[in-house]
C-alpha cells in the first residue's frame, strides 16, 4: 500500500513537471500568450508546492510568465525564492538556469550590471556542473545583455562562443534565435560583409523553426541593403515582409516598423520616418524596452531635424539620454552624447572640464550678469540651465581671489539646499582668466514676469507671495542671500509652484560689499555698496509683493516713512490690515525695521488668509 502512494505522488510529480516545462516552451516560442500561461500555472500551484524541487521549477516559469506581463517586481521575487530552495537543494544545473532568467529581467529593466551578475553566477554553477547546455545559454544570454547595452561588437563573440560549445546540446529554437541574435550584432557592428555570408550559412535552418525568425532575419537583409546604398531593393524586401507579420498589434508589426523608419530616414521620408518611430518609442515604452526606446528616440531625432522641428529633436534626445544614463545603458548613453555634443558646436563648455560635460544649446533668457541657456548635462544625462557671468571687471588679482575662495565655500551651502521652491545649484566653473559659469537644475515653465502680463487674482498673488517667501527662508536657513530676486528669476513649474532660480550673484559675492543686482528690486543698502543679509532679499520680495498687487510701493524707497497713498492702494485691494503691514515693512529704507525672517512674512500671509476663509 505504501509503495502505491509513493508510485502516485511519483508520477504526479512528473506529470507536474512536464506541465511546467511544457509551458515554459510556450512561453519560448510564444505559442500562447503569458496571461493564459500564468492562468495556467496558478491552478497547479497546490500540487506544485507539494515538493520543493518541483515548487522552484514552478516559481521559475511564474516568474517567465509574469516577467513577460511587465511584472519585474513579482518575476523577481519569484525567481529569487526559486534561486534560495535550488541553492538549499545543490541543484546546480537548475540553479543556473534559474539565474540565467533573472538576468533576462535584469535586463529587460535596463539593469545591466545585475543582469551581468547573475549571467556570472549561472555560468560558474553551470560549469561546475559540467552542463554545457547551461553554459552555452548563459553565454547566450550574455550576448543579448551586451546587445541591450547597444555593444554589438562585443555582442557577436559570446553568441559565436555559446553556439560552439561541444556538446551543447541546444534545442532547435533555442540554437536558431542565438544565430539570428549573432546576425543582428554583425549588422548593428557594421560588419556587413561578414553579415550577409552569415546570413546565407543560417537561413534555410531559420526558416524551417519559424516565421518570427525569417522575419527577423529579412530585416537584418533590408538593414544590410540600406547599408550598402541599395534603397529600392531594401524598399521591395520590406513589401514582401510585411506578409510575415501577424497582425498590425503584434511586436513583429513594432520590429518591422523600426526598420521602416531607419529605412524612411534613408530616403529622406522624414515625415513616414517620424510617423513609424513614434509607433515604436510608443510600443517600447509600454513594455518597458527602454534600450530599443532610446535607439528609436536617437533615430526619431533625426527625422524631426529634417523636418525642421529642432526643439522637439532636442527634447527627445535630452530623454534618450536620462533614460539611458538611469538604466544605466551605457552603450546607448554614450550614443546619445555623441549626437548631443555634434549638435552643440562650438557652443560646448570645457573650462574645468575637460570632458566637455555639458553642451549648450539655446538661450533661456538674460540675467543681470550673463546669459542663461539650456543646456545637455551628457554625463548624468537630462537637461540643465546654464549661465556664464562675466568676471572681467575684477581687474585685482586679490578681489578675484577673494571671489573665488567665497564661490567655493557658498557652492557647497546651496548644494544642501533641498526645497522644491528652490533650483538645485549643480556645479560652478571659474575659469582662470575669464567668466564663472554656474550650472543650476532646469525648471521648466513661464516667468514670474512672463505671468505678471496677465491679470491676477489678488488671493492667488498671495498665495504666490507666500510660496516664494517659504523657498527664500530655505535658502537663508543655508546662509545665503540671493541679492537677485525678481520676477524674472522666479519660474512657475505649475501655476502655485514658483522657483527661485539664477544663483550667479549669491555664490560669487556672498558676505561682501556688493552693488549688483537689478536696480528695481535692491534694497538702499545694496544700491551704497553695503553689508547685505536675508533682510536685502526680503525688500527685493516686498518690490515683487507690490509689483503683483498691483500696489504703489509709496516713497519708501526715498527713504521715507510710508506715506497715505500707499496705505490707501492697499486699503483699495482689500488687503487684510496685517498683510498690508507686513509687506509695508519689506520695503522699509532701514533694514532692520523690516520682518526678522521669510517664514515671518509666509506665517503672516498664511494665517490671514486661513482666517477669512468662511466657516
Amino acid at each position: 500500500m505504501i509503495t502505491d502512494n509513493v508510485s502516485e505522488t511519483s508520477e504526479a510529480a512528473l506529470s507536474t513537471e512536464a506541465f511546467i516545462k511544457a509551458h515554459r516552451d510556450d512561453l519560448r516560442a510564444k505559442a500562447l500568450p503569458a496571461e493564459i500561461v500564468l492562468k495556467q500555472l496558478r491552478e497547479i500551484e497546490a500540487q506544485a508546492r507539494s515538493d520543493r524541487a518541483l515548487y522552484a521549477q514552478w516559481l521559475v516559469a511564474k516568474g517567465i510568465a509574469t516577467n513577460r506581463l511587465g511584472f519585474r517586481g513579482e518575476a523577481l521575487g519569484d525567481l529569487s525564492e526559486a534561486c534560495d530552495i535550488l541553492q538549499e537543494l545543490n541543484d546546480g544545473p537548475r540553479l543556473a538556469d534559474a539565474k540565467r532568467e533573472v538576468a533576462v529581467v535584469h535586463s529587460w529593466c535596463g539593469e545591466g550590471r545585475d543582469a551581468g551578475l547573475a549571467l556570472l553566477r549561472s555560468l560558474a554553477e553551470s560549469l561546475a556542473a559540467q552542463d554545457w547546455t547551461e553554459a552555452a545559454q548563459a553565454l547566450i544570454q550574455a550576448g543579448r545583455l551586451e546587445q541591450e547595452m547597444d555593444r554589438p561588437r562585443a555582442a557577436a563573440p559570446l553568441f559565436d562562443r555559446g553556439l560552439r560549445i561541444s556538446g551543447a546540446g541546444l534545442e532547435k529554437e533555442e540554437r536558431c534565435r542565438a544565430e539570428v541574435n549573432k546576425l543582428q550584432a554583425l549588422v548593428a557592428a557594421e560588419l556587413i560583409k561578414e553579415a550577409e555570408l552569415y546570413r546565407e550559412t543560417i537561413e534555410a535552418d531559420v526558416r524551417s523553426c519559424s516565421s518570427r525568425l525569417s522575419l527577423l532575419v529579412a530585416i537584418e537583409r533590408i538593414r544590410c541593403f540600406r547599408a550598402r546604398g541599395l534603397l529600392e531593393d531594401a524598399r521591395r524586401l520590406l513589401e514582401d515582409t510585411r506578409a510575415l507579420v501577424p497582425d498590425s498589434q503584434s511586436f513583429e508589426a513594432i520590429e518591422l516598423a523600426e526598420a521602416e523608419g531607419e529605412l524612411a530616414l534613408a530616403e529622406r521620408n522624414f515625415v513616414l520616418a517620424d510617423e513609424k518611430l513614434r509607433q515604436v518609442i510608443k510600443r517600447c515604452d509600454e513594455d518597458d524596452l527602454d534600450g530599443r526606446e532610446v535607439k528609436a528616440r536617437l533615430l526619431r531625432a533625426k527625422a524631426l531635424d529634417g523636418l525642421g522641428r529642432t526643439e522637439e529633436a532636442e527634447g527627445t534626445l535630452a530623454y534618450a539620454l536620462r533614460l539611458a544614463v538611469a538604466r544605466g545603458l551605457i552603450g546607448h548613453a554614450d550614443a546619445v552624447r555623441t549626437q548631443i555634443a555634434a549638435r552643440g558646436g562650438s557652443e560646448n563648455i570645457s573650462a574645468q572640464d575637460p570632458a566637455r560635460r555639458y553642451v549648450r544649446r539655446r538661450p533661456l533668457g538674460e540675467g543681470g550678469q550673463g546669459r542663461v541657456f539650456r543646456a545637455y548635462d551628457i554625463e548624468r544625462g537630462g537637461e540643465v540651465a546654464l549661465k556664464r557671468i562675466d568676471l572681467a571687471m575684477l581687474y585685482e588679482t586679490a578681489q578675484r581671489e577673494r571671489v573665488i575662495v567665497t564661490a567655493r565655500t557658498e557652492l557647497k551651502a546651496a548644494q544642501r539646499i533641498d526645497h522644491p521652491g528652490v533650483a538645485r545649484v549643480i556645479e560652478l566653473f571659474i575659469e582662470p582668466g575669464g567668466d564663472a559659469t554656474l550650472i543650476e537644475q532646469l525648471i521648466n515653465g513661464p516667468t514670474l514676469r512672463s505671468r505678471m502680463e496677465s491679470p491676477i487674482q489678488t488671493d492667488y498673488a498671495l498665495q504666490l507671495i507666500k510660496l516664494i517667501a517659504c523657498a527664500l527662508d530655505a535658502i537663508h536657513k543655508a546662509n545665503i542671500v540671493h541679492c537677485d530676486l525678481k520676477p524674472e528669476n522666479i519660474v512657475l513649474a505649475a501655476p502655485d509652484h514658483p522657483v527661485i532660480v539664477d544663483f550667479g550673484i549669491a555664490l560669487l559675492y556672498a558676505g561682501q560689499r556688493s552693488n549688483r543686482g537689478t536696480p528695481a528690486y535692491m534694497a538702499p543698502e545694496q544700491m551704497l555698496g553695503g553689508r547685505i543679509d536675508a533682510r536685502t532679499d526680503l525688500y527685493a520680495l516686498g518690490m515683487i509683493a507690490h509689483e503683483l498687487l498691483k500696489i504703489d510701493p509709496g516713497t519708501a524707497r526715498k527713504f521715507w516713512p510710508a506715506d497715505l497713498r500707499a496705505a490707501r492702494s492697499m486699503r483699495a485691494a482689500g488687503l487684510d490690515p496685517r498683510v498690508a503691514r507686513i509687506l509695508r515693512r519689506l520695503v522699509l529704507p532701514t533694514k532692520w525695521l523690516r520682518p526678522d525672517s521669510a517664514a515671518e512674512v509666509s506665517q503672516i500671509i498664511g494665517d490671514a488668509a486661513a482666517s477669512s476663509c468662511p466657516g
